[in-house]
């Protein structure tokens, strides 16, 4: 069997039998062999891994003592052959070996954490997964978990619990738009070919160094030039561009552009005609707008500043749109999305767009199904035919479809047991009281997370998460490239992330995985075998739903980053 990985339409990918891709190290593709043993007594040396603090995915070299890292270096990967690396894995990394870091189940009594064996701990999760209403159960998994773990979660849910109420805290109110935005990402290394660069946001060059440092590289080597679109003027002294422009929202900024650009006939024709399939259903409505109302609220006073942007646009050939969506809207991202389609530069090389994503495995969230819309492959949950294909394959029946987690829902009161991987959303939350109150006063509240985090402290049970060097995995960074991280260091925890998972599912009546590796087996042989042919639909909105709810992709590990960064 073959799975095809596709980087965007019209692109080769990469074809690889699925032992070969187990095998190969993307990281050091000299190098085939693959450890996947618990590592040698050796308490100190050091590995090439791949970079969780963004969703670049930069390859770097750790080096360890006494089985804890000490010190980060440079390497050359797959997406920085260049080998260049930031200063967020060194503060990263300094944080895990804090002392504080969690390695044994903690079981809240009379309202006092007390460590619990791992029997004790799993008996106690399976009598609340099995007992009860599927419905009143909901499933949490963060943005930094390797695509197995999204997997295994997701699979939890749905075949274990029968409950489709899954999601994650990162997304969470804030739509849906954001998938399968980045299925034409244009690769960092093709900024060579690019001559304008049309940046969206006041943080994408300091919360993403790996692009920044292709941009501005780019900029002083092949003359690259950088347009800043920001609602911020301060980031106007702060960011190295060549013309910059202040405006008030971004998604009515570019709806705006995109009104533009229809009502004066200035689309890509032959584009839209041979590869969108809605666009006569778009046109409609766009042009209920109100013009002015559109450019009044897109901060733009003068309709010809919106005329300019446009026509310079679009006779620069090779020029890419490059935003984040820790900044932009779900809606803002679309009509982003739009306008590549509409002005026909969507897909091509040197062109397109270059969506950020906040976390290091962001698109893993997605491409795993941890969305009540999506299954594995961002495939449509709603599709009967799809849910019997994991039916078969998983041996159960009656998988359900409903729609999950949702903030309303939330909000309500209607989940009673709260099951978090990964993610403390009271931690990072812009309005910290909000995200208590739905969290608080649960049945039940499980937390998998590295240390006892202001989310971990509102549980009844934490269990310590492992990192990825410590069990193995993949990730899938913002252009969709998956890379394999080797397992290469032992962990103080016992039982991996990924088989703490394993064991739920395990107590629940299925069978037991022997490695993270064979869970990547059953995932990659239930993702489609093939690219469909069919038409790129438009993105419809009306409205922006800015809606940030977390900073820091809802991570903890970030967030600590983050702040170790700052104090340096």
């Amino acid at each position: 069997m073959q799975y095809f990985l596709p980087l965007f339409p019209g692109s080769q990918g990469f074809i690889l039998s699925i032992s070969e891709w187990l095998s190969i190290d993307l990281i050091n593709p000299d190098n085939k062999t693959m450890d996947n043993s618990t590592p040698g007594p050796s308490p100190s040396g050091s590995f090439s891994s791949i970079c969780l603090f963004c969703s670049a995915g930069c390859s770097l070299q750790l080096s360890y003592h006494n089985n804890q890292i000490n010190e980060v270096n440079k390497h050359q990967g797959l997406i920085n052959p260049e080998g260049f690396i930031c200063d967020r894995p060194g503060s990263g990394y300094r944080v895990l070996n804090s002392p504080g870091r969690l390695t044994t189940p903690l079981l809240k009594k009379e309202g006092v954490f007390r460590p619990v064996s791992w029997e004790t701990a799993f008996g106690l999760l399976i009598e609340k997964l099995s007992s009860g209403q599927p419905g009143d159960k909901a499933f949490f998994a963060g943005a930094r978990l390797t695509n197995e773990e999204h997997y295994l979660i997701q699979k939890l849910a749905r075949a274990g619990v029968k409950t489709n109420n899954i999601g994650s805290f990162h997304y969470l109110g804030r739509g849906t738009s954001y998938t399968r935005l980045s299925r034409a990402n244009l690769p960092f290394a093709e900024l060579a070919e690019t001559t304008n660069a049309y940046v969206f946001g006041s943080s994408v060059l300091q919360s993403n160094p790996l692009p920044a440092n292709y941009l501005i590289e780019n900029r002083k080597s092949n003359k690259l030039k950088i347009s800043l679109i920001t609602n911020d003027p301060a980031a106007i002294t702060k960011i190295s561009s060549d013309q910059s422009l202040i405006i008030k929202s971004y998604y009515h900024f570019v709806r705006a552009l995109n009104y533009y650009l229809v009502t004066n006939n200035l689309e890509n024709k032959e584009f839209i005609r041979d590869l969108i399939g809605n666009y006569a259903a778009y046109r409609e409505s766009l042009l209920q707008e109100d013009p002015e109302s559109l450019f009044k609220q897109a901060g733009i006073e003068n309709p010809e500043i919106a005329a300019e942007f446009i026509l310079e646009y679009l006779h620069n050939k090779k020029s890419v749109l490059v935003f984040c969506e820790s900044e932009l809207s779900g809606h803002a991202c679309a009509e982003l999305f739009n306008l590549a389609c509409l002005s026909g530069k969507h897909g091509k090389d040197g062109s397109g767009l270059m969506l950020l994503k906040e976390s290091c495995n962001s698109h893993g969230l997605h491409d795993m199904g941890v969305f009540s819309n999506l299954g594995p492959g961002a495939t449509d949950w709603q599709d009967p035919f799809m849910r019997s294909t994991f039916e078969f394959n998983w041996g159960v029946e009656g998988i359900p479809s409903e729609r999950g987690n949702t903030f309303h829902k939330l909000q309500e009161g209607a989940y009673r047991q709260f099951f978090i991987f990964g993610e403390d959303p009271v931690g990072c939350a812009i309005n910290k009281e909000t995200a208590a109150n739905l969290i608080s006063g649960k049945e039940f509240v499980m937390v998998q997370d590295f240390f006892l985090t202001e989310t971990a402290a509102l549980a009844d049970l934490v269990l310590p998460s492992t990192l990825a060097p410590e069990t193995g995995g993949t990730v899938t960074n913002c252009q969709r490239v998956i890379q394999k991280i080797s397992h290469k260091i032992p962990s103080p925890v016992d039982v991996p992330s990924w088989k703490q998972i394993d064991r739920m599912l395990n107590g629940l009546g299925f069978p037991l995985f022997d490695s993270a590796d064979d869970v990547t087996m059953e995932m990659v042989s239930l993702l489609p075998k093939f690219c469909t042919s069919s038409k790129l639909s438009l993105r419809i909105t009306g409205s922006d739903n800015y809606n940030p709810l977390f900073r820091h992709g809802c991570n903890c590990l970030e967030k600590m980053a983050s702040e170790e960064l700052k104090g340096d």
